[in-house]
């Protein structure tokens, strides 16, 4: 291919009539697909947007965000995706470490996205669905973006709780599609539904491998369990992807209802995932595929198929996608035999070759990169991944990521409140909850419901503590060091 916006190009005259998008707004063919994207890369083009230029979307999943992802690549401009969950206060930390010219909102989202640009006048603020008022600007002859340039900017925690952005290529991009297309089939591939994010990796992710590959996307605005099922049987879906607590709602809203044998597979990630609800999946007859990932390896790192999750017996994440390779490392960053817990390591070309502004943590071993996930989990003999750890202190709530230290800054900030520590726990609808440890500073003994309206002003609804916790201290190591694990085992129904 000459350019990457090449894939595209192709559908569109090999495969013209060809769905690529269904949606409620109708259905987009990969023809209309192609010209919509390219016209809109022409008025982006108008307005001075340039190869290299960050453009951070805040906007609901729309068909139009999809075509903005297409125009993004034919311009060589970087898309990063914000999550419409994140206040005013978290997107200018953001955008101030982006410093991007525009920032395009959705319908409803206009005041937020003011509101984070108050204090940073050089950022042009449009509505999306205004820009097809805008003239086109043809296009100039000029280098065409290589696979090697950026594609995409995710914003992810980091541990320390302050995010930051995952760059991902077109390259990391087309070696994941091709990896779950070899691991998974061409078949499960045909018609993914995407009811995820956008701003999620797994979300970006349907829409990349689906213009690669010229395969459908059937896309959600939201998540809407009965709008889901009839969707599964209507649009014959092959495909979906989701996080625990959508799979349960899913089963909730099914009743006795049997799924179609069209539907080949369902990508469930995101979190902690329950064997029990697993098992209830395949009794309903859903082909559930477990799967772990992370966005610095671009989605799917390791994936059990439907057939491998009824067979085998332990929980798994199934084996290492083809292209990527793992290892299991002890604290010296050796190799540990099977069925031994340890880090786990990884190098392939759909790693991320960094973040916004600073390096990944990597390793060097026998003259390779490894990335280092700070995720532990074990290998089977028969070379099958078991998480144990999703990076020691991370809280997964409903598939968003929540880090202690950022919670505990908020809680912090509050006048009444001395110290403050975060964990999750177990939780049935939410795969964990955010539990507060509160210790007062003097006499008065703030309130839980106090607390949490401090929270819910600074911070987006998933990183709200669901429980806050009054006590007279917190336990620390000999160090100074917090025993999280401590607080962990004052929880009910965790075990000790």
């Amino acid at each position: 291919m000459s350019a990457p916006e090449s894939w595209l190009a192709r559908h569109a005259q090999q495969r013209a009539n060809h769905p690529a998008l269904i949606s409620t707004h109708g259905t987009l063919s990969y023809a209309a697909l192609e010209a919509d994207a390219r016209s809109l890369a022409a008025r982006l083009r108008g307005i001075g947007i340039e190869a290299g230029d960050r453009i951070p979307v805040l906007l609901e999943n729309d068909p139009l965000y999809v075509v903005l992802i297409h125009a993004l690549i034919m311009l060589g401009a970087v898309l990063v995706p914000l999550n419409i969950r994140l206040t005013s206060r978290e997107l200018q930390g953001l955008l101030a470490e982006l410093e991007p010219k525009l920032l395009l909102h959705g319908h409803e989202l206009e005041e937020r996205a003011r509101e984070s640009t108050r204090e940073l006048a050089s950022i042009q603020v449009l509505a999306a669905h205004t820009l097809h008022t805008l003239p086109e600007k043809p296009a100039r002859a000029s280098r065409a973006p290589t696979l090697g340039c950026d594609q995409a900017i995710l914003f992810t925690s980091g541990t320390t709780g302050r995010p930051k952005g995952v760059r991902l290529s077109l390259l990391n991009q087309l070696a994941s599609a091709m990896s779950s297309v070899q691991h998974l089939g061409a078949e499960t591939h045909a018609r993914w539904l995407a009811c995820l994010p956008l701003y999620h990796v797994g979300g970006l992710a349907i829409v990349m491998r689906s213009a690669f590959y010229g395969r459908t996307v059937v896309l959600h605005e939201r998540f809407d369990p009965q709008a889901v099922l009839q969707s599964i049987e209507r649009d014959r879906v092959s495909a979906l992807s989701l996080v625990p607590t959508m799979l349960l709602r899913l089963l909730e809203a099914s009743g006795a209802a049997r799924f179609p044998d069209s539907l080949r597979g369902v990508l469930l990630g995101g979190g902690p995932i329950a064997p029990e609800l697993v098992a209830r999946a395949q009794t309903a007859g859903l082909p559930v595929a477990p799967t772990y990932g992370l966005t610095e390896a671009t989605s799917q790192v390791a994936t059990l198929t439907p057939q491998e999750a009824l067979e085998r017996a332990q929980p798994s994440a199934g084996r290492v996608l083809p292209g990527l390779e793992l290892r299991i490392v002890d604290e010296q960053g050796q190799n540990v035999p099977p069925e031994v817990p340890g880090e786990i390591w990884l190098h392939g070309a759909q790693v991320s070759a960094g973040y916004l502004k600073t390096s990944l943590e990597t390793k060097y071993a026998g003259g390779t990169r490894w990335l280092r996930t700070g995720d532990i989990g074990q290998l089977s003999r028969d070379g099958y991944l078991t998480l144990l750890d999703r990076r020691s202190d991370l809280i997964v709530s409903g598939g968003e990521n929540v880090y202690p230290a950022e919670v505990e800054a908020v809680l912090l900030s509050h006048p009444d409140v001395a110290a403050a520590a975060v964990v999750g726990a177990p939780d049935e609808v939410w795969g964990q909850g955010v539990h507060a440890f509160v210790v007062p500073r003097g006499e008065r003994r703030p309130r839980a419901q106090e607390l949490v309206a401090h929270c819910r002003a600074e911070l987006a609804g998933f990183k709200l503590p669901r429980r806050v916790h009054i006590v007279a201290s917190l336990p620390y190591t000999a160090s100074g060091k917090l025993r999280r694990a401590e607080l962990r085992k004052r929880l009910p129904g965790v075990p000790g």
